[in-house]
């Protein structure tokens, strides 16, 4: 059925911002739109339904290879399409890690041919140990699209190095801004870790890290992207980076988004994160950050973990939990609520992560139906990715990914 006739659902596109019902035919053979007077199916919206083109993960993590029990490359593409993406950036965090152009080779040659395309960033330093160089130059002309190390650089020397170097082959850089010598707890610092009697991080375990990161890049001068911003004092200092001019940019992650330091409350162990989630002031302000454009992008940063690596005591369980499959829903529960306008929750979610990276467009070549009205279970039968570790697992959500078209 190569032709489909959308009528009346809501089309959104970031790219040229709009937002209004109509509507919309498309070719699924072409991947274009299309005007049909026999379309091959027709989907009736209602007004409802919303459609808009297909969404690029900013990063996520990959079990495969080295631990295919948490999550094969299969089922993180199974995933990211029930989520409606159709771009997936898969971090340098495997094992062994992407700092030699074989690896990303093996990437590119085992993942499935889904309707979902890997985006493979490579390593900033060897092994990810922060402490000499990787082969960035074979891993560009290896076509990485872009670096980081996934992890907090603390070797500052070696990152100056590296931003000055970079500036040559114009790839992009992701940074996790983090003080390790200051991060040595479970929940961050304020009244509720306390109340809790969880070990707390300060604020400056981000802050002073992004504070040097960015004198960095005045030095430099080489674009850079802070990934995992948590704290409100992070967004107030980005903001004033950009308004100084300063090349940067940053993200999200859904987490931090949609819970905050009181839901530690249940000690669920599928809510540690790392960094760990704001307080309740610094979620307002990281969603602000979002609705005005401060923030450019929102991540999964999907974190797959077995059940028995994951379900330990909140303090000794590892950082992080799936989100490919749930992104979509959660952001849009700040959509119904009237914090973020759709257009911008689509926006960070397709066009944000693709200038980020620098991306060719995917206005023409993907779109997603969904439906945000649609409640459903979160279980082992509705989930795509072979992890079970999230906070949401037996709960329903509203809003759904009925189908991306590739």
């Amino acid at each position: 059925m190569p032709q489909i006739l959308f009528r009346q659902v809501r089309w959104l596109d970031p790219y040229d911002g709009t937002d209004r019902v109509m509507d919309l035919g498309w070719d699924t053979e072409r991947a274009e739109r299309t005007v049909s007077s026999a379309p091959d199916r027709i989907i009736e919206g209602h007004g409802q339904l919303v459609v808009g083109p297909g969404l690029t993960d900013l990063y996520a993590r990959s079990g495969e290879p080295g631990y295919e029990e948490r999550e094969t490359l299969s089922s993180l593409a199974a995933a990211a399409r029930a989520g409606g993406y159709s771009r997936v950036t898969l971090l340098p965090s495997t094992t062994p890690p992407v700092d030699d152009p074989a690896q990303v080779d093996f990437l590119r040659k085992h993942f499935p041919a889904m309707g979902v395309e890997p985006v493979v960033l490579g390593a900033i330093s060897h092994g990810l140990a922060g402490e000499q160089l990787a082969e960035v130059g074979y891993l560009a002309e290896a076509g990485v699209a872009g670096f980081t190390d996934d992890r907090p650089i603390q070797n500052w020397m070696l990152l100056r190095r590296f931003l000055d170097y970079v500036r040559v082959l114009d790839k992009p850089v992701l940074l996790w801004p983090c003080l390790s010598a200051l991060a040595g707890g479970v929940a961050l610092e304020g009244r509720w870790s306390v109340r809790l009697g969880l070990s707390g991080i300060p604020v400056q375990a981000q802050t002073a890290a992004l504070a040097m990161m960015l004198e960095l890049v005045t030095l430099s001068g080489t674009p850079v992207h802070f990934m995992r911003l948590s704290t409100a004092r992070s967004v107030d200092l980005l903001r004033q980076a950009k308004a100084s001019g300063l090349p940067v940019s940053a993200s999200v992650t859904i987490h931090h988004l949609i819970h905050s330091s009181p839901e530690l409350e249940s000690y669920d162990p599928c809510l540690r994160f790392d960094p760990p989630l704001g307080n309740p002031e610094d979620q307002v302000a990281l969603i602000e950050g979002v609705a005005d454009g401060t923030i450019d992008a929102v991540a999964s940063d999907h974190t797959p973990w077995t059940y028995e690596e994951k379900h330990l005591p909140f303090a000794q369980a590892p950082a992080g939990s799936i989100a490919l499959e749930l992104v979509l829903p959660l952001i849009w529960q700040l959509v119904a609520d009237g914090r973020i306008s759709a257009l911008r929750a689509w926006e960070v979610l397709s066009t944000g992560p693709e200038q980020v990276l620098r991306l060719k467009t995917q206005q023409r070549t993907a779109l997603v139906m969904f439906d945000p009205n649609c409640r459903w279970e979160v279980n082992q039968q509705s989930l795509h990715s072979r992890s079970l570790a999230t906070a949401w697992l037996g709960k329903t959500v509203q809003g759904k990914v009925l189908e991306t078209f590739v």
